[in-house]
Order: C-alpha cells, then structure tokens, then sequence
C-alpha cells in the first residue's frame, strides 16, 4: 500500500520519504523544489498527514495563479470597511489555517510587497488583517514550493535573500520522473487501473515494447504527464488487448528512445486533448450534453474547449 498517495520503489523516493518522516513533527518551514509535475503539493500534504497538525487545516496557494493585487487579501483578509467595497470582514487563509500548515505553491512568483509581509509573518507568528489594527498571533506551519531554482532568482535578485534563507531551513528536491524510471510501471499500472475503473473500461495491459518506450521517455512533465497520457490511453481503448508501442501517440512517444523530442509538453497535451474530446464526441453523435456527461465535465467547459481546439462535427 502507498504511503500519503506516492507509488514508488526508487531509492530517490525512498529518500524523500524518510526526509518526511524526520521532519513532520517540527515546526519548522519547509522549501519544496522540483520540476513542473514532480508531486509538489503532495510531498506538502504528506508532511501534514504525518505531523501534528493533521487534524487542522490544510491549506494550499498557487501564488502564480492569484494576481497582485488580490493576493494580499487572499492571505491575509481584512476589516469591514478597510478599503471602497469591503462592506464585510473577510477572514483569509492564514487565520483559517491557524493551527495546521500553509502550503505556497509557485513562491517565486510572489511580488516583493507580499515577500516582506510574509517574512514578518514567520519571523513573529503574527499579522494584521487589512485595515486591523491589532495583530493577531498564529501558529502556522510554512511549507513553500518553487519549480524554478530559487537560489538562482536570489541572486538575480527577483527573491528576497532574507526570505529565502527563512524557508530553506528543510530542503526537499524532488526528483524528475527521468531520474527515477523504475517507478515508471508502477505508477503507469495505478493510473490505467484508477482510469478503467472509472471509465469502466478492461485494460489486458502494455507490451514490453510500449513499456520500454514510455520508461525512456524524457517525460518533461513529469508525473503529470504520464497520468494524462494514462488517461488518454483508457479512454480511447475500444478492444480488450494490450497497449502497444504503435498505439502511444506517435508526436511523442513513437520515435527511438534516444532521439531528441520533436514536439514540447503543452503541444503534445494539447494534440492529446483534441484526440481525446474528438473520440468522446464521436462516440456520442456530437451530442455536447451526452459527451459532457461522459467526460465529467460542464458542457459550457466542453463548448469552450471545442472552441480552443478549432473542433467542430466535420472534423
């Protein structure tokens, strides 16, 4: 049984778990680095689990998904009447999660502004709400994650020094899922049974050519990727016979193992996604509603996704 959702057998992961294992119980801050799609926030959420603060909150922010300008109050809340429009107190998420652990996700991308305000925040565990004026004291657990190299955007100096050296107090580097192959099959074998069972679809397995293809793919988006090209593969499956190396999408995957990439991440999930929809609706006479349903998705999310990929019925 998987240990906190991570299947593997590498010695590399097997290091990051004993990494977890020695430090949960501290209450010490935490910096995550690790490519795109390497299980950041999962790594984050084992640490929780495995501490004393798992019967608190959780909480995770993608500081590269909320703009500037709403990321203040987004961590930190505020009074009613604290700035034009703030008819109500808004509580943010460093007073819900006062007790448990606050996951940042993408920390490079904070802005120099929030940057002070969080280093204050974890040097005296306390903060002030928008328009406060008494601070209030928590007791949070930091754990930040960054997919570029952070010491690097130091000393460029795009990252705060002091800050920096704040979270850096357990470092954890994740491994690319290239450095650590052998958990290749068996991540491969959870996310086709995961998606069968959901899709109800039957599966008989990979051929060992497909699997050696896959296990020396470059895999740039990491686990990510390999749990969407699971995905993709289930869905598309119509017969009870095992996946071979011609049926892995031939702009990625069907080309020597030593050969370069001809095509990146995102234009490969994209051609994926077209294929995938494409079948979906195919199955389904082009009924937006029906293949909606089938996919688990809003069929307004289908309509616009058919417009980004320039799909329509005479494709």
């Amino acid at each position: 049984m998987p240990r906190f959702g991570m299947i593997f057998k590498s010695s590399k992961m097997q290091r990051v778990l004993q990494i977890i294992d020695a430090i949960s119980n501290t209450p010490t801050t935490v910096l995550i680095t690790g490519e795109t799609g390497t299980g950041k926030e999962l790594i984050a959420q084992a640490i929780h689990k495995n501490s004393n603060r798992a019967h608190k909150s959780f909480v995770a922010i993608n500081c590269g998904a909320i703009p500037s300008d709403l990321m203040e109050r987004e961590l930190f809340g505020n009074e009613k009447g604290a700035f034009t429009g703030a008819y109500h107190k808004a509580i943010g998420k460093l007073e819900y999660a006062n007790g448990g652990t606050v996951f940042l996700d993408e920390i490079s991308t904070l802005n120099p502004y929030l940057q002070v305000k969080l280093l204050r925040v974890i040097q005296e565990k306390m903060f002030e709400p928008i328009g406060a004026l008494i601070p209030m004291e928590i007791d949070i657990r930091f754990i930040a994650a960054a997919n570029v190299n952070l010491y690097e955007e130091m000393m460029k100096g795009n990252f705060r020094e002091d800050l920096y050296y704040r979270l850096n107090v357990l470092p954890i580097e994740l491994p690319p899922l290239r450095e650590r192959k052998e958990d290749i099959p068996l991540l491969l074998k959870h996310f086709i049974e995961e998606y069968s069972n959901r899709y109800n679809k039957k599966i008989a397995g990979i051929t060992n050519k497909a699997m050696n293809v896959l296990i020396n793919h470059s895999w740039p988006g990491n686990i990510r990727e390999l749990q969407n090209l699971s995905e993709m593969l289930v869905i598309l499956w119509t017969e009870n016979r095992k996946i071979d190396a011609n049926d892995l999408p031939n702009n990625c995957f069907r080309m020597d193992a030593k050969a370069p990439p001809t095509i990146d991440y995102n234009d490969a999930m994209r051609t994926f996604e077209r294929e995938y929809i494409r079948n979906i609706l195919s199955e389904t006479g082009w009924n937006r509603t029906e293949a909606a349903k089938k996919m688990g998705i809003h069929r307004n999310t289908l309509t616009h996704k058919m417009k980004e990929l320039e799909l329509n019925s005479t494709h």
